[in-house]
């Protein structure tokens, strides 16, 4: 499967939805330090962004960005990482897994480059079987 980015912001949404289903958040897409995150937590509002990793995608990664990074570590907030397959217009969530953004550590930190939206902060790529339970 080739990487277009219409698709794969679809899919980015069918996995936010997904996890919003099975773990105790809520998609409200807060901002935080002038950041914005995905959802808050739905018992104490921290902030948690959601990750997907598509499994029979070109390379099955996932993106952080350093400072929503650090802002989540900061905030006690965290991650829930989804490893998907997709199947057409549909996804089919192969695993699952939520961590705090202080627990990972992320030492990989590379310009993204000027022309990206997100020039003002680094970006990391971590191999999607690396963060795997």
């Amino acid at each position: 499967m080739s990487y277009d980015p219409a698709i794969v912001g679809y899919y980015g949404k069918l996995v936010e939805t997904w996890a919003a289903d099975n773990y105790p958040i809520v998609l409200d897409y807060p901002e935080v330090g002038g950041l914005k995150f995905d959802a808050t937590d739905e018992e104490d509002g921290r902030p948690w962004d959601v990750k997907g990793s598509m499994v029979n995608g070109v390379r099955p990664t996932f993106k952080f960005w350093e400072d929503q990074h650090r802002t989540l570590g900061r905030e006690d907030g965290g991650y829930v990482l989804v490893w998907y397959r997709a199947e057409g217009r549909e996804i089919t969530v192969v695993s699952s897994r939520s961590v705090r953004a202080r627990m990972l550590e992320i030492d990989n930190w590379t310009n993204p480059g000027e022309t990206h939206y997100r020039s003002h902060s680094r970006e990391a790529q971590i191999a999607a079987s690396q963060l795997r339970l």
